[in-house]
């Protein structure tokens, strides 16, 4: 028992610490896994955001090159014409044909309201007329109407102020204009220059865009941009974008006759707002665009767009099928790896059970067969002795002697007959071969054995079996069960009050059992758990019951079911031991 214990101590201590290493390599794997999964989805969520930055800006180029393309003198209602002739070909003075404005057929898509605001602060609009004019110019009513296009107007010119716009348009000069100080962390510079890259693009294409439609654009109502004219006004800078409280803009500072004005438009933010989102809900249908009121600290902080001081908030971007690719097998492959360690250890442990109860089973097979030897061993010697030295002139005393040897010698064939046939289906001995036979031939075969055996311990056989039933069996498998069976019984039975062994047969379905009762102390549970055990009996036990080394009803349960049977043991209320043989009927 201690040298098993210790056996299963180390072997414990070997199996939890491959456990553990197995538990550490999947743990480490499955970090692995679960940060190259996050790199590829980060890596698919920012090639999502650049290309919707680049779909947003590319969506907004044409909406800013539109506007900054729009002639000066276009934010004026009705403006001098110049360049042109009457009739008779004659050049018109200054003051004598008017032009209007092509902004007064309304506000185009995204576009709220066209503004300018004068050199002391006045706010107008060419889309706020009189009506009377509108209708003499052949005009129709813008969509919105004209008392929506005043209330706008009240609005801008409520909290629009000359020194606001001016402010709002040097800090976003100063801030397109900024480079990052070298103390910035390396984790902005990134931002920054993507920033500056679109912004750079952003220009270039607006510049290119302008200069096209400077030479082709067509206004937004029927009327064509004004004529151009060498003393024309000049834009003093490009049109830009700004927040004005809540409401985004797009402004510039324009010369006219050496007078400073500010001309631009209010845009429909939400509209916008909205349709942008739309035209980027493939790539990131959780984004949203908020408003970047200070670009002088944020633009490097987030996912700006160049044409508008927006920042972009990608949300929650999908995961798309088979994104994780080839590691989205590694919860399989630790499944069948962790299977594979289980079944091992358990493999392992069973093994080791086995060859631990083997161990003991055998020193017990041992420790008994050696204890069944001694004493008829012991027994030859003292008798052979005083029989060869002449000690024994009595002649009935030496036919005792005799009879004791001759028992001995039956205990110890018979102990080793058991053992040589439980060695023999150990081995893998063949099924038994069947055979038809009457319950009537099996007892002419084995009675008088069976009677003998009995009477040697002072018991008496009882058959009361009907002779005709014919059963499938092995004839020599049935007579040595049927013979331990009787030699149990006359070892625990044999100081009994009723010394009878009642041999009996009963049938069930297709069966034929053959039962052998005593009238003995019988078996008590907790050795009946155990009873088909091989080697069950100590030496303890057998000095305290009957001599023996537990092998016999082992035996017979396996020969039994060798012959497609089964032998069991059956609780008897009278008291007594009874096993029952069941045999399958011919």
């Amino acid at each position: 028992m201690i040298r098993s214990w210790r056996v299963w101590l180390a072997v414990s201590a070997c199996l939890l610490l491959a456990l553990a290493g197995v538990v550490w390599l999947s743990v480490f794997a499955l970090r692995l896994d679960r940060a190259d999964r996050q790199a590829r989805e980060s890596a698919a969520r920012e090639e999502n955001v650049r290309l919707a930055l680049w779909r947003l800006d590319s969506e907004l180029f044409p909406l800013v090159a539109r506007e900054s393309a729009v002639a000066v003198d276009a934010y004026t209602a009705l403006s001098p014409a110049r360049g042109v002739v009457d009739a008779a070909r004659q050049p018109l003075q200054e003051g004598e044909a008017w032009v209007a404005s092509p902004l007064m057929a309304g506000p185009p898509e995204h576009v709220l309201l066209h503004f300018q605001v004068g050199p002391t602060g006045e706010v107008s609009s060419p889309q706020v007329v009189d009506p009377a004019v509108r209708a003499s110019l052949g005009l129709a009513y813008p969509e919105v109407g004209d008392e929506v296009l005043r209330h706008r107007l009240d609005r801008v010119s409520g909290w629009l102020s000359r020194s606001a716009v001016q402010d709002a348009l040097a800090g976003r000069v100063a801030a397109g204009s900024r480079r990052a100080p070298r103390e910035e962390s390396t984790k902005r510079i990134p931002d920054e220059v993507q920033w500056t890259k679109n912004a750079s693009e952003f220009d270039a294409r607006s510049r290119g865009a302008r200069q096209a439609a400077s030479q082709s654009m067509v206004s937004y109502g029927k009327f064509k941009a004004l004529p151009p004219e060498t003393d024309s006004p000049s834009v003093g800078e490009d049109m830009r974008a700004i927040w004005v409280e809540d409401a985004l803009l797009l402004v510039r500072r324009v010369q006219i006759k050496g007078r400073e004005y500010i001309q631009g438009c209010w845009l429909d933010w939400p509209e916008l707002q909205r349709w942008l989102r739309g035209r980027v809900a493939d790539l990131l249908p959780g984004a949203t665009l908020e408003p970047v009121k200070d670009t002088t600290t944020e633009k490097g902080e987030g996912r700006m767009l160049a044409a508008l001081p927006v920042r972009m908030v990608p949300g929650a971007v999908p995961r798309e099928d088979g994104s994780s690719g080839a590691l989205s097998s590694l919860p399989a492959v630790l499944t069948v790896a962790w299977s594979g360690v289980l079944l091992a250890a358990v493999a392992v442990v069973a093994l080791l059970a086995g060859v631990v109860s083997l161990s003991e089973r055998r020193g017990a097979f041992v420790s008994a067969v050696t204890h069944e030897l001694r004493t008829p061993l012991t027994t030859f010697r003292m008798y052979t002795e005083m029989l060869a030295a002449g000690m024994v002139p009595d002649a009935q005393r030496r036919q005792e002697y005799f009879d004791i040897l001759h028992r001995e010698a039956e205990r110890l064939s018979h102990l080793v007959e058991n053992v040589l046939s439980y060695a023999r289906i150990e081995r893998g001995r063949e099924p038994a071969r069947l055979e038809r036979v009457s319950v009537g031939a099996l007892l002419s075969r084995m009675e008088e054995r069976l009677s003998e055996r009995a009477l040697q311990s002072g018991l008496s056989l009882c058959v009361d079996v009907p002779r005709d039933v014919v059963v499938m069996t092995d004839p020599s498998a049935v007579e040595q069960i049927l013979f331990n069976l009787v030699d149990n019984a006359s070892k625990y039975a044999v100081n009994t009050q009723d010394p009878r062994i009642h041999f009996e047969l009963e049938r069930r379905c297709s069966r034929v059992g053959l039962s052998v009762r005593d009238h003995g102390p019988g078996v008590d549970p907790a050795t009946a758990r155990k009873l088909f055990e091989p080697f069950s009996k100590s030496v303890q036990a057998a000095a305290k019951s009957a001599p023996g080394v537990g092998l016999g009803l082992a035996l017979c349960r396996r020969l039994a079911r060798s012959m497609r049977g089964d032998l069991r043991h059956e609780h008897v209320r009278e008291g007594g031991a009874r096993f029952v043989l069941w045999l399958p009927t011919a």
